[in-house]
Protein backbone atom coordinates (compact mmCIF):
# COMPACT_ATOMS: atom_id res chain seq x y z
CA UNK A 1 0.00 0.00 0.00
CA UNK A 2 1.57 3.86 -1.19
CA UNK A 3 0.92 4.85 2.84
CA UNK A 4 2.92 2.18 3.97
CA UNK A 5 6.14 2.84 1.15
CA UNK A 6 7.80 5.22 3.59
CA UNK A 7 7.93 2.98 6.84
CA UNK A 8 9.20 -0.15 4.38
CA UNK A 9 12.92 0.68 5.67
CA UNK A 10 12.18 3.85 7.84
CA UNK A 11 11.10 3.74 11.45
CA UNK A 12 8.97 6.72 11.76
CA UNK A 13 7.64 9.22 14.95
CA UNK A 14 4.44 11.18 14.14
CA UNK A 15 1.74 13.44 15.51
CA UNK A 16 -1.77 12.49 14.22
CA UNK A 17 -5.41 12.65 14.98
CA UNK A 18 -6.77 9.55 15.64
CA UNK A 19 -10.35 8.69 15.15
CA UNK A 20 -10.79 4.96 17.02
CA UNK A 21 -13.51 3.00 18.93
CA UNK A 22 -10.39 0.96 20.04
CA UNK A 23 -8.33 1.28 23.44
CA UNK A 24 -5.16 0.81 21.72
CA UNK A 25 -2.91 4.17 21.48
CA UNK A 26 -1.06 5.48 24.18
CA UNK A 27 -1.86 8.75 25.43
CA UNK A 28 0.37 10.56 28.20
CA UNK A 29 -1.88 12.93 30.66
CA UNK A 30 -1.25 12.64 34.17
CA UNK A 31 -0.61 9.10 33.35
CA UNK A 32 -0.82 6.99 30.21
CA UNK A 33 -4.28 6.29 29.34
CA UNK A 34 -5.98 4.20 26.17
CA UNK A 35 -8.63 6.81 24.87
CA UNK A 36 -11.48 6.26 22.29
CA UNK A 37 -12.85 9.03 20.43
CA UNK A 38 -10.81 11.69 18.24
CA UNK A 39 -7.84 12.99 20.05
CA UNK A 40 -4.43 14.19 19.22
CA UNK A 41 -1.11 11.19 19.88
CA UNK A 42 2.30 10.92 19.33
CA UNK A 43 2.58 7.64 17.43
CA UNK A 44 5.70 5.65 16.65
CA UNK A 45 6.01 2.80 13.08
CA UNK A 46 3.95 -0.20 14.38
CA UNK A 47 0.86 1.68 15.78
CA UNK A 48 1.10 3.90 12.70
CA UNK A 49 0.86 1.15 10.49
CA UNK A 50 -2.08 -0.40 12.48
CA UNK A 51 -3.76 2.77 12.41
CA UNK A 52 -3.24 3.42 8.47
CA UNK A 53 -4.92 -0.40 7.94
CA UNK A 54 -7.86 0.52 10.36
CA UNK A 55 -8.41 3.87 8.86
CA UNK A 56 -8.24 5.71 12.48
CA UNK A 57 -5.52 8.31 10.90
CA UNK A 58 -7.50 12.08 10.53
CA UNK A 59 -4.80 14.23 9.93
CA UNK A 60 -0.81 14.60 10.57
CA UNK A 61 0.80 17.57 11.76
CA UNK A 62 4.28 16.00 12.71
CA UNK A 63 6.51 13.18 11.26
CA UNK A 64 9.93 12.71 12.03
CA UNK A 65 11.66 9.66 9.83
CA UNK A 66 14.54 7.46 10.51
CA UNK A 67 17.01 5.05 9.55
CA UNK A 68 16.33 1.64 11.78
CA UNK A 69 18.14 -1.29 12.22
CA UNK A 70 18.13 -4.11 15.06
CA UNK A 71 20.07 -3.03 17.12
CA UNK A 72 19.90 -4.90 20.54
CA UNK A 73 19.69 -8.30 18.72
CA UNK A 74 23.49 -9.19 20.06
CA UNK A 75 22.87 -7.54 23.53
CA UNK A 76 19.43 -9.83 24.08
CA UNK A 77 20.37 -12.58 22.26
CA UNK A 78 23.64 -12.46 24.81
CA UNK A 79 21.95 -12.03 28.11
CA UNK A 80 18.94 -14.35 26.70
CA UNK A 81 21.72 -17.17 26.38
CA UNK A 82 22.95 -16.38 29.82
CA UNK A 83 19.96 -16.24 31.25
CA UNK A 84 18.49 -19.64 29.95
CA UNK A 85 22.08 -20.69 30.96
CA UNK A 86 21.47 -19.83 34.75
CA UNK A 87 18.37 -20.86 34.95
CA UNK A 88 19.21 -24.64 34.39
CA UNK A 89 21.55 -24.71 36.68
CA UNK A 90 19.18 -23.01 39.10
CA UNK A 91 21.07 -20.23 39.73
CA UNK A 92 18.42 -17.44 40.46
CA UNK A 93 20.05 -14.71 41.57
CA UNK A 94 22.27 -14.51 37.86
CA UNK A 95 18.85 -15.44 36.35
CA UNK A 96 17.12 -12.14 37.39
CA UNK A 97 20.07 -10.57 37.11
CA UNK A 98 20.06 -10.83 33.38
CA UNK A 99 16.55 -10.22 32.79
CA UNK A 100 16.69 -6.79 34.60
CA UNK A 101 19.56 -6.41 31.95
CA UNK A 102 17.40 -7.22 28.96
CA UNK A 103 14.47 -5.35 30.23
CA UNK A 104 16.82 -1.59 31.46
CA UNK A 105 18.75 -1.03 28.43
CA UNK A 106 16.08 0.47 26.51
CA UNK A 107 14.97 2.88 28.99
CA UNK A 108 18.36 4.71 29.39
CA UNK A 109 17.93 6.27 26.41
CA UNK A 110 14.59 7.58 27.36
CA UNK A 111 15.69 8.87 30.74
CA UNK A 112 15.43 12.07 32.01
CA UNK A 113 18.18 14.19 33.13
CA UNK A 114 17.91 16.80 36.08
CA UNK A 115 19.35 20.55 36.29
CA UNK A 116 20.99 21.17 39.23
CA UNK A 117 22.47 24.87 39.67
CA UNK A 118 24.85 25.69 42.56
CA UNK A 119 23.37 27.82 45.00
CA UNK A 120 25.99 27.62 47.96
CA UNK A 121 29.07 25.93 50.04
CA UNK A 122 29.08 23.61 52.83
CA UNK A 123 32.01 22.32 53.78
CA UNK A 124 32.41 19.81 56.33
CA UNK A 125 29.13 18.37 55.13
CA UNK A 126 28.67 15.16 54.39
CA UNK A 127 27.12 13.80 50.37
CA UNK A 128 23.91 13.47 50.44
CA UNK A 129 20.29 14.32 48.71
CA UNK A 130 17.68 16.33 50.45
CA UNK A 131 13.87 16.73 49.55
CA UNK A 132 12.62 19.69 51.18
CA UNK A 133 8.56 20.60 51.44
CA UNK A 134 7.82 24.21 51.76
CA UNK A 135 4.08 23.18 53.29
CA UNK A 136 2.75 27.10 52.58
CA UNK A 137 3.00 26.86 49.17
CA UNK A 138 2.80 23.29 48.93
CA UNK A 139 6.17 22.99 46.62
CA UNK A 140 8.86 20.44 46.79
CA UNK A 141 12.93 21.30 46.51
CA UNK A 142 15.28 18.74 45.70
CA UNK A 143 19.05 19.71 47.35
CA UNK A 144 22.26 17.72 46.80
CA UNK A 145 25.28 17.93 48.99
CA UNK A 146 28.32 17.46 47.21
CA UNK A 147 32.22 17.70 47.72
CA UNK A 148 31.25 20.56 49.47
CA UNK A 149 29.19 22.37 47.82
CA UNK A 150 25.05 22.39 47.87
CA UNK A 151 22.94 22.46 44.22
CA UNK A 152 19.58 23.03 43.84
CA UNK A 153 17.47 21.24 41.21
CA UNK A 154 16.20 23.83 39.32
CA UNK A 155 14.17 21.57 36.61
CA UNK A 156 14.14 18.38 34.70
CA UNK A 157 15.35 17.92 30.74
CA UNK A 158 16.42 15.35 28.21
CA UNK A 159 19.43 13.27 28.77
CA UNK A 160 23.02 13.54 27.37
CA UNK A 161 23.06 11.35 24.23
CA UNK A 162 19.31 10.05 24.89
CA UNK A 163 17.22 8.86 21.90
CA UNK A 164 13.45 8.86 23.11
CA UNK A 165 12.40 7.51 20.20
CA UNK A 166 14.49 4.69 20.62
CA UNK A 167 12.51 3.85 24.19
CA UNK A 168 8.81 4.77 22.46
CA UNK A 169 9.59 2.04 19.28
CA UNK A 170 10.62 -0.54 22.14
CA UNK A 171 7.60 0.10 24.27
CA UNK A 172 4.99 0.58 20.63
CA UNK A 173 6.09 -2.70 19.93
CA UNK A 174 5.85 -4.42 23.09
CA UNK A 175 1.92 -2.35 23.30
CA UNK A 176 0.90 -4.13 19.85
CA UNK A 177 2.34 -7.32 20.41
CA UNK A 178 -0.04 -7.68 23.47
CA UNK A 179 -3.03 -5.71 21.50
CA UNK A 180 -2.58 -8.74 19.33
CA UNK A 181 -2.51 -11.24 22.10
CA UNK A 182 -5.73 -9.59 23.09
CA UNK A 183 -7.76 -10.11 19.82
CA UNK A 184 -6.20 -14.01 19.78
CA UNK A 185 -7.67 -14.25 23.21
CA UNK A 186 -10.77 -12.98 21.93
CA UNK A 187 -13.28 -10.85 23.47
CA UNK A 188 -14.65 -11.46 26.91
CA UNK A 189 -11.91 -13.90 27.26
CA UNK A 190 -9.50 -11.51 28.92
CA UNK A 191 -10.04 -10.08 32.09
CA UNK A 192 -6.62 -7.70 32.65
CA UNK A 193 -3.80 -6.42 30.82
CA UNK A 194 -0.55 -5.67 32.91
CA UNK A 195 2.98 -4.57 31.16
CA UNK A 196 4.13 -7.81 29.45
CA UNK A 197 1.16 -10.05 30.71
CA UNK A 198 -2.88 -11.04 30.55
CA UNK A 199 -5.20 -12.55 32.65
CA UNK A 200 -7.11 -14.51 31.00
CA UNK A 201 -9.98 -17.05 31.02
CA UNK A 202 -9.52 -20.99 30.16
CA UNK A 203 -11.23 -19.85 26.57
CA UNK A 204 -8.66 -17.29 26.43
CA UNK A 205 -5.57 -19.59 27.47
CA UNK A 206 -6.38 -22.24 24.38
CA UNK A 207 -6.77 -19.71 22.09
CA UNK A 208 -3.19 -18.44 22.91
CA UNK A 209 -1.94 -21.70 23.29
CA UNK A 210 0.10 -21.63 19.85
CA UNK A 211 2.15 -18.69 21.99
CA UNK A 212 3.16 -20.24 24.64
CA UNK A 213 7.16 -21.38 25.22
CA UNK A 214 8.83 -21.71 27.84
CA UNK A 215 12.17 -21.05 26.26
CA UNK A 216 11.56 -18.95 22.97
CA UNK A 217 11.97 -15.22 23.73
CA UNK A 218 8.60 -13.92 23.91
CA UNK A 219 6.78 -16.75 23.95
CA UNK A 220 4.00 -16.60 26.47
CA UNK A 221 4.60 -18.63 30.03
CA UNK A 222 1.67 -19.79 32.75
CA UNK A 223 2.68 -17.55 35.92
CA UNK A 224 -0.10 -19.15 37.65
CA UNK A 225 -3.62 -19.98 37.84
CA UNK A 226 -6.15 -18.97 40.01
CA UNK A 227 -10.13 -20.03 40.29
CA UNK A 228 -10.76 -16.81 41.25
CA UNK A 229 -9.39 -12.55 40.01
CA UNK A 230 -10.25 -9.23 41.99
CA UNK A 231 -9.58 -6.71 40.29
CA UNK A 232 -9.39 -3.42 41.92
CA UNK A 233 -7.54 -0.54 39.69
CA UNK A 234 -4.27 -0.58 38.19
CA UNK A 235 -1.32 -3.22 39.44
CA UNK A 236 -3.46 -3.98 42.51
CA UNK A 237 -5.58 -7.27 42.09
CA UNK A 238 -6.11 -10.92 43.69
CA UNK A 239 -5.08 -13.46 41.75
CA UNK A 240 -6.62 -16.44 43.37
CA UNK A 241 -4.23 -16.50 46.78
CA UNK A 242 -1.96 -13.66 45.63
CA UNK A 243 -1.95 -10.51 46.30
CA UNK A 244 -0.57 -7.23 43.79
CA UNK A 245 -0.31 -3.63 44.93
CA UNK A 246 2.31 -1.86 43.51
CA UNK A 247 4.38 -0.09 45.69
Amino acid sequence: RPEFALMRNKAVVAKVLVETDEPVYAVRRERCVFPVGRFWAVLTTPELKYAMSRGHIKKVTDCVTYEQENIFKSYVDKFYTLRQEFKSAGNTEYQEFCKYMMNKLYGKFGQKGEEWTKIGDCPGEPDREELVFNMNGRRLSKLRYLLGQVFLMTGVGECFDSFPAIAAHVTGYARMYLWQLIQEAGWGNYFYCDTDSLIVNEVGLCNLQKRRSESLLGGLKIDGIGSSVQLRGLKDYSFGAKVVIKG
